[in-house]
């Protein structure tokens, strides 16, 4: 059975070197600030996102699903996870930057807002922050976000 919790430090250092295996931006990442969460079949870790909630949003961020366990839905587990996560913290709306897996965020209801607003509404992000000092790699991206 599957599980999703908190990536504790030990398990965050396992996931920190998995996204540059992968490879997954991982520059914008403050180990201080961005909360890992991970999907755990046993021991082992087959599933992750980060968590980086501000003032009026939260971010999902760094969303990964190890090959073998992808389109059984654990990847949408992991999102709704997150919803929760956003919830208990008093927030509504819950933000991602993604350039190629923009059907599958439509799918569980993000809608694509400009990320000039999504900037605005989550500056103290880790990832936001870093995008903000980097604005090429901003200027590539594309952000959505959903009403939790």
């Amino acid at each position: 059975m599957i599980e999703i919790r908190f990536a504790s430090m030990e398990e965050f250092t396992i996931i920190f070197e998995r996204l540059k295996e992968i490879p997954m931006q991982w520059e914008d990442i403050d180990p201080a600030r961005s909360l890992f969460h991970a999907a755990f079949d046993g021991e082992a870790i087959v599933g992750f996102a980060r968590f980086e909630p501000d003032e009026r949003g939260a971010l999902l961020g760094s969303l990964y699903v190890e090959p073998a366990y992808r389109k059984a839905g654990l990847g949408q587990a992991i999102v709704e996870y997150a919803e929760e996560l956003t919830r208990q913290r008093g927030l509504a709306q819950l933000f991602v930057f993604s350039t190629e897996a923009r059907g599958f965020f439509q799918r569980l209801g993000f809608v694509e807002t400009p990320v000039e607003w999504t900037v605005q509404t989550i500056p103290h992000s880790p990832q936001v922050e870093w995008y903000v000092q980097h604005p090429h790699y901003l200027a590539e991206e594309v952000t959505y976000v959903k009403q939790v």
